[in-house]
């Protein structure tokens, strides 16, 4: 029965690891397709969210693969020839529950601890990746004015080295004290773990007037930095930016104590925290309601799968309506967080639970 259930769960688990990852490049194509995107950028941010893509895709996964599995099996009469011994359905049970008992320990560490830091280096890489992408928007003989009050003006751009050749910069983030800079050259580099954008400027002057006072300053630099403030864009551009979901659980617990301390409830940082403990014991459930459900076998192949697929779909989109659902509950304190975390996983083994007691009642044969 390993080998049986093993295959279809990796085969699934691939596909779907897949399927998340070029969804979330396609929901990110605005930040990342950008004229300074790299292969190595993008295998780095493979890398980083494989944890939080098995949060998901193990659940889905598993189950498939129970179902699939378990359903061969069926189509092969080799299920009939089981119960033909007297055993119920309780007796396929012993080996997807010891599967589900190694893969909730496997979630827990993904969403205990993977997830939270690989989304966060995966922000950092976004950010690297937009900050690079925006000065590279930097066009010769155009003013570029979507820096957080900047403009930008360079006469030329080296292409093979990025170099900026008669540069105009007009800072406006101090109204009252706007700052007008002209160098013969200049670079936007970005430098750092945070990916700070910094313009190097070389061979210049700084203009600087006072219009309350009529008062105008003048200073020659043969070097000079400016920072590059890209905080807005890359908020704008960057979704891996949900704060929580870069958290371990006891950082979770950690700023739920600091923000009550302050009298502020945040009842989303409680409902995260059970969540984060309660979702890998799904793959318990899912034990349950893959043997349970097992047995719709036809001994026809197609019709096999296809029964397997259905309840696939069925069980685990209504796991995580079930979870939106009472997570909107708990974040507003309609019912306490423990209670919004587990319900879902609840739901579901009362769904494989109640499949078992049927099939054992009815005499289906396991």
């Amino acid at each position: 029965m390993l080998k049986e259930v093993l295959l279809p769960f990796v085969a699934g688990l691939l596909f779907l690891t897949q399927m998340f990852f070029v969804g979330r490049l396609l929901a990110e194509a605005e930040a990342i397709f950008g004229a300074q995107i790299r292969l190595l950028d993008v295998g780095r941010m493979l890398l980083f969210v494989l944890p939080s893509m098995l949060a998901y895709g193990l659940p889905v996964g598993f189950l498939l693969g129970i179902l699939v599995g378990l359903g061969r099996m069926g189509d092969d009469q080799e299920l009939v020839a089981l119960s033909a011994t007297g055993s119920g359905p309780h007796s396929l049970l012993p080996m997807p529950l010891l599967l589900s008992v190694f893969g909730t320990a496997a979630l827990m560490a993904i969403t205990c601890w993977l997830a939270p830091l690989g989304l966060k280096q995966t922000g950092l890489v976004m950010r690297d990746i937009i900050t690079r992408n925006l000065a590279g928007e930097i066009k010769p003989g155009v003013f570029y004015q979507d820096l957080s009050d900047l403009t930008i003006y360079a006469a030329d751009i080296d292409p093979a080295t990025g170099r900026l050749s008669g540069v105009l910069v007009e800072d406006a983030r101090e109204a009252d004290n706007p700052i007008l800079v002209l160098a013969q050259r200049g670079k936007l580099v970005v430098e750092g773990r945070d990916a700070a954008l910094t313009l190097h400027l070389e061979a210049g002057e700084l203009h600087r007037s006072q219009p309350s006072t009529s008062a105008y300053a003048l200073a020659t630099f043969e070097k000079a930095d400016v920072a590059v403030v890209v905080e807005r864009e890359i908020s704008r551009k960057n979704r891996f930016r949900r704060y929580l979901d870069t958290l371990t659980p006891r950082e979770i617990l950690k700023d739920y104590r600091w923000y009550q301390r302050r009298g502020q409830t945040r009842h989303d940082y409680l409902v995260e925290f059970h969540q984060r403990i309660a979702h890998p014991f799904v793959m318990i459930a899912l034990a349950l309601v893959g043997v349970g459900a097992a047995g719709g076998a036809s001994g026809k192949r197609k019709t096999g799968k296809a029964v397997a697929l259905l309840w696939t779909l069925f069980s685990v989109v209504g796991y995580f309506v079930i979870q939106k659902i009472f997570t909107t509950f708990g974040n507003r304190g309609a019912i306490p967080a423990w209670l919004a975390a587990w319900v879902p996983v609840f739901a579901v083994a009362a769904v494989g639970a109640g499949l078992l007691l049927y099939r054992r009642a009815r005499g289906v044969r396991a």
